[in-house]
């Protein structure tokens, strides 16, 4: 098994603050940037739920990877992430703009 501590201390963090964000208690990891200007310009109540969404999907992925040993799913590990970090991307661009 591929379980090392570093894995598990991150997929257990992706997990706790995407089911922050998801219950609506996560905001202090919303903020920082230019909060004025995504203030006006996005819905902060959804870009909290795309993306606390997109941690725990990103917390699934990388709790199959520590069980995965071959060079094929370390590569299906990084073109999972790739996807959920385009789709939020995409979701927040198109669905949470004002």
């Amino acid at each position: 098994m591929n379980m090392d501590s570093l894995s598990l201390i991150l997929t257990a963090a992706a997990f706790i603050v995407g089911i922050m964000l998801l219950t609506g208690h996560g905001e202090i990891f919303m903020k920082g940037g230019n909060a004025d200007v995504r203030k006006k310009l996005y819905d902060e109540k959804k870009m909290e739920k795309g993306c606390g969404w997109a941690l725990i999907a990103i917390g699934v992925v990388s709790a199959v990877d520590m069980f995965t040993t071959s060079l094929a799913a370390e590569i299906g590990y990084i073109v999972a992430v790739l996807i959920i970090i385009i789709a939020l991307v995409y979701y927040l661009k198109v669905k949470c703009k004002k």
